[in-house]
């Protein structure tokens, strides 16, 4: 029975030290997030040593679901000036959402992401609550992207907001009275919190600078534990990035990022 458990045990380990990393990519931005390897994620480095030659991806966008199933993409080593950014190249037909190697055997969208209105009043007062309590009391409230969906499968669902003074991507210049902020309304001990994941918040005019707009790239289980991460695109002037942030203690971590800007 000894000899038996030794190998068994030397059989998982070697399939361990053997399996492939499944690579995260966020369309947006365009780059390689990272990856996950034996349930664990790694960083864009250590995810580009491991990637097979010819990987396959499944797209994923906040809106759609599932989309291109088995679509081959190129990823592309560092380059100047962004010299940690591993760029993606494809016959992409968009450029939303995020991809992940079909070596993932677990269902990367366990649960309905629902889209919500974007002129909620509920929603547009805690917006509008936010910014005053922010110190942009005359500030517009404004909701660019809303969905509900259940991240944890507790069965209650929570509800990602995209709020922004932004129309379009921001320039070097700002007014007082910009922001972009991303917020998690989350039933915590059967009470409602709002968690701020990604802020900023403009008090002064700024000239040149680099304000910074967030968007909701998407959600999903990235590493095929159940819990669904949640990836943030940001953007400013001539730059942009993507992180992924999974849920401690109903407070958002940092896992995976990625981007380049000059």
């Amino acid at each position: 029975m000894k000899i038996l458990s030794v190998i068994l045990s030397v059989v998982m380990l070697s399939a361990l030290a053997n399996a492939q990393v499944v690579p995260i990519l966020d369309l947006k931005v365009g780059g390689l997030l990272g990856g996950v390897k034996n349930g664990k994620f790694v960083d864009a480095k250590t995810a580009f040593k491991d990637l097979k030659a010819n990987s396959e991806y499944t797209l994923y966008s906040l809106a759609g679901g599932m989309s291109q199933d088995d679509l081959q993409i190129t990823i592309s080593a560092p380059d100047a000036p962004c010299e940690e950014f591993y760029g993606v190249s494809g016959d992409l037909e968009t450029k939303e959402g995020i991809a992940i190697g079909t070596g993932a055997k677990w269902k990367v969208l366990p649960r309905e992401v629902k889209q919500t209105s974007l002129t909620d009043k509920t929603y547009l007062g805690i917006v509008g609550g936010i910014l005053k309590l922010k110190g942009l009391p005359n500030a517009k409230a404004r909701i660019e992207q809303a969905v509900r969906v259940d991240l944890d499968g507790d069965g209650t669902e929570e509800v990602l907001i995209s709020a922004t003074s932004y129309a379009s991507n921001p320039q070097p210049s700002a007014k007082a009275g910009d922001y972009s902020f991303i917020l998690l309304r989350k039933i915590v001990g059967g009470k409602a919190q709002n968690i701020i994941i990604s802020e900023q918040y403009i008090k002064k005019a700024i000239e040149f600078g680099a304000p910074t707009k967030f968007e909701i790239s998407s959600v999903g289980d990235l590493n095929g534990d159940g819990k669904m991460e949640i990836i943030i695109y940001d953007a400013y002037y001539e730059g942009s990035g993507a992180t992924v942030y999974e849920m401690k203690n109903n407070k958002p971590t940092k896992v995976l990022e990625s981007g380049c800007g000059v």
